[in-house]
């Protein structure tokens, strides 16, 4: 980078009329056309004309002068038509952190899948204009031939291809389509998920719980009370504050989640909770009010009897609850009646199953859950009532 670049550089920068990730991407620019010069000085020729040129694989490249030769040179060898999914996955991460509502934890999980499941790859040494259907038929059948992963990594791993291929097209226009669109995927056999019923907590389980910890001042014990009664994710329950309940309801408006922020070189900065004022999916549906039962309103105003002084319903030494200590807790408790433990979130599944059961209609259970689609409820409906009981329904029935 000479002088005169670092100089309108600099100005850009200060007038703000450049990016933190558009300045990095100028600078590699800079940087790869220094090579570029550095490389054929010497070697270019200059006809009687004028016109600059120079052999390059027995092949002959003109400009009218040997700038604008230097700039056919520069695209030849770091062109955008050469760039391969590895040169765009770190400029459309950039991208989705600037133009997107992706937060950082999604960021890093997509960063962590395609360093384990992409680098090494031999799809990301061809560039993207030459990749075909087959070269990802290839790819897809190296992760799925040992039935290695889940349909649900699978999907994952698929958008992140689908997202690079939306990037190029619409952002960089060096494609105008996606090779992935026409493969049949039902060639690639996944992971088969077991029966997830015993992951789940029973209705039985449930009950034993709630009588183990009925009593318990301990905050964390309320708030796993309380969790047993509605049908919220451990964000929400976190983020509640005390102006969040009334007549009788709980007003369901944002989350306390752990967050990073990504910099420019794909690196992450340490872990911080936020409370944000969204709900996950980023759709409407999240906002909502949850009806509570007599016991639910006991749970609640015993929460905020033990927690007078704070924004917050549930605290604990001073801070919002922790899922890895409400996950601990419940651990204990588990252990401590003789039933399988399982984390926070089975208490979702296991409160919209015994919903359900009882006669709640799907519609009113998806709103509950804050879901967008019905399909995405029935994905929490389990048998968590008792076997015997549904040898009774069978014998009954059949």
């Amino acid at each position: 980078m000479n002088n005169s670049e670092l100089k309108d550089l600099c100005f850009q920068i200060e007038h703000g009329q450049i990016s933190a990730s558009e300045v990095v991407d100028q600078i590699h620019y800079m940087n790869d056309k220094k090579e570029i010069i550095d490389k054929y000085q010497g070697k270019i020729k200059e006809r009687s004309d004028g016109r600059a040129y120079i052999y390059v694989n027995r092949k002959q490249i003109t400009a009218p002068n040997t700038e604008e030769l230097y700039s056919k040179l520069y695209k030849l060898e770091y062109g955008i038509e050469t760039y391969t999914m590895a040169d765009i996955f770190p400029l459309w991460m950039r991208w989705k952190r600037d133009n997107t509502a992706a937060c950082g934890r999604t960021l890093r999980i997509i960063t962590q899948e395609w360093n384990k499941y992409f680098i090494g790859q031999e799809i990301l040494n061809k560039p993207l204009i030459e990749l075909t259907g087959k070269d990802f038929t290839k790819l897809f059948r190296v992760w799925t031939c040992k039935r290695q992963l889940t349909a649900k990594m699978f999907n994952n791993l698929k958008s992140i291809c689908n997202g690079i291929y939306s990037y190029s097209i619409s952002e960089l226009e060096i494609v105008n389509y996606n090779p992935i669109k026409g493969i049949d995927m039902k060639q690639f056999p996944t992971k088969p998920q077991a029966d997830n019923d015993d992951n789940v907590f029973t209705e039985e389980d449930r009950n034993a719980i709630l009588a183990h910890i009925k009593g318990d001042d301990d905050m964390y014990a309320i708030a796993i009370s309380l969790d047993f009664q509605v049908t919220l994710r451990f964000a929400e329950l976190s983020a509640l504050k005390k102006t969040d309940y009334f007549n009788g309801k709980l007003r369901i408006r944002s989350q306390h989640l752990l967050d990073v922020e990504m910099n420019d070189d794909l690196s992450f900065t340490a872990n911080r909770f936020i409370n944000a004022d969204h709900i996950k999916g980023n759709t409407s549906d999240g906002y909502r009010y949850i009806p509570l039962n007599d016991t639910a309103k006991g749970i609640v105003e015993r929460a905020i009897e033990l927690n007078p002084d704070s924004e917050y319903l549930f605290m604990f030494e001073g801070k919002q609850l922790s899922i890895s200590t409400f996950n601990a807790r419940l651990r204990r408790y588990c252990k401590e009646i003789g039933i399988q433990p399982k984390s926070s979130h089975k208490i979702r599944f296991c409160v919209a199953s015994i919903l359900y059961q009882n006669g709640m209609p799907l519609t009113e259970l998806k709103r509950m859950l804050g879901h967008s689609t019905v399909q995405m409820t029935l994905h929490y409906l389990r048998n968590v009532s008792a076997n015997s009981n549904t040898l009774d329904i069978m014998q009954k029935c059949l």
